[in-house]
């Protein structure tokens, strides 16, 4: 591509009512709800949302840069736009986010094609910076007095993300989170139970709570974890059917959490719960704050508290330092936990994190072959964990009609949106957003495939 710098936007013939932005938001659904909160004020201010690059005037791309893999995967999206952005000269280009907030300034010198740059710090001027960049101020003035962030949902109609805090005040030595989001920031609780009955009436039955770390909230506002209160809260809301808990940490389960488990009508059996490793060792270079006593602890709790609890974790293998002693008993771990999932990456030694600079780094050829082998395990964990449901007929909530076979998709209570594979449905025609009980008669490690069963009574679980 060729480099130029990016000239003045010139095109007096556009009204300012009718500037279109496209939005592409990577990494978690921490980032998606941001881009939802990015879509609405935009799209209140006066700007108007297409779905094609190609028909935009300003082009947004929300970065992650988590790890290796995630900020080139945002480098190769911002080159594209840019390539695109070039051949159109009345496009513009903002980049916002977690990139951002890191590379801001090597950003600016080797991609001098981006307009505009908004850091995590910078959500509040987020309006000012991309209007100006077509020299205009927004044509709508924005109320400030909504109670929480709007936002147009990205997500399906009957589900959505709700973030519960920001931000993460743990030091794990190989993570670089606390740099970008800085410490842990809980919102209020009546905020979030606001915003959750209002995404209820709107027809939200899945409620997928996010945050850096969960099991963390309140303890900054209210002085304690106030995450079981919390979800008490959101069980009595009306219309609201499944609330799917997503990012704890192990040593902050606890008996009270356990117990809103056992007796929720909502809250589903279900918890991702990362652990990142399972030797003590290895765990105490990581500064985790946790070990392999509180894994057992918390995995006992949740067991106890719902039999059919599915357990989703990860793992990093190849940390600095590891041997195959400590990959072993990893491993050794994983198998006596009996984890429903595991996923599994290989350690990125991501610059400014203190691991970076630890002694004995593990070579990239050792890394890959833990991984092979976790990875070779966990699939077959996961098709037997899944080849369970055979013969049974299961609540699933329908989400898309499969234009390959007429069939359908959708999800049952186990399988967390985006990262644990779906429901393949044959049968009756089934409403989009509504449950279905559905009869597995097959299984794989990533997907459950059956028939609907209408006659039957629907359970929600």
């Amino acid at each position: 591509m060729d480099r130029k710098p990016s000239q003045p936007f010139s095109n007096p013939s556009l009204p300012k009512r009718e500037i279109k932005f496209y939005l592409t938001s990577l990494g978690c659904p921490k980032n998606l709800v941001e881009s939802e909160e990015m879509m609405a004020k935009m799209s209140l201010s006066g700007m108007v949302l297409v779905h094609e690059p190609e028909e935009a005037d300003l082009l947004i791309v929300n970065t992650c840069g988590f790890i290796t893999p995630a900020k080139q995967e945002s480098i190769d999206v911002i080159l594209d736009l840019a390539e695109l952005r070039e051949k159109n000269p009345w496009q513009r280009l903002v980049v916002v986010g977690c990139m951002v907030q890191r590379y801001r300034e090597q950003m600016a010198a080797e991609i001098p094609e981006i307009d505009g740059f908004v850091g995590v710090e910078d959500k509040q001027t987020l309006l000012d910076i991309v209007w100006n960049v077509f020299g205009q101020t927004p044509m709508h003035p924005i109320n400030n007095s909504f109670p929480y962030a709007p936002r147009l949902l990205a997500t399906p109609p009957h589900m959505a993300y709700l973030r519960i805090s920001d931000g993460c005040s743990h030091q794990c030595s190989y993570c670089a989170i606390p740099m970008i989001r800085g410490k842990h920031k809980s919102r209020p609780m009546e905020e979030i139970v606001q915003e959750a009955r209002s995404l209820a009436a709107g027809g939200v039955k899945e409620l997928v709570i996010v945050s850096q770390d969960t099991t963390s909230y309140g303890i900054d506002l209210y002085g304690k974890a106030q995450l079981s209160d919390l979800l008490t809260q959101l069980d009595k809301i009306e219309g609201l059917l499944w609330i799917r808990l997503m990012y704890t940490y192990p040593h902050l389960i606890d008996q009270r959490l356990a117990t809103v488990f056992a007796q929720s009508q909502k809250l589903l059996p279900y918890i991702d719960m990362p652990i990142q490793h399972g030797d003590p060792e290895i765990l105490k270079l990581m500064k985790r704050g946790s070990n392999d006593t509180h894994i057992r602890k918390a995995v006992a709790l949740l067991r106890e508290a719902r039999r059919e609890m599915v357990i989703r974790t990860t793992v990093i293998t190849g940390f600095p330092g590891e041997r195959n002693s400590h990959f072993q008993t990893m491993w050794d771990l994983l198998k006596e936990m009996d984890f429903d999932r595991v996923g599994v990456f290989p350690y990125y030694r991501e610059d400014s994190t203190p691991a970076a600079d630890l002694p004995n780094q593990v070579a990239d050829r050792v890394k890959n072959k833990r991984v092979a082998t976790l990875n070779e395990w966990a699939a077959d964990q996961a098709r037997q964990k899944n080849e369970r449901w055979m013969g049974q007929i299961i609540p699933v909530l329908i989400e898309s009609k499969n234009l390959e076979n007429g069939g359908y998709f959708g999800r049952y209570w186990g399988q967390a949106p985006e990262v644990d594979g779906q429901v393949l449905i044959q049968g009756a025609n089934l409403p989009l957003g509504e449950f279905a009980p559905v009869r597995i008669d097959r299984a794989d490690e990533d997907n459950l495939y059956g028939y609907a069963h209408v006659e039957v009574a629907t359970p929600i679980l």
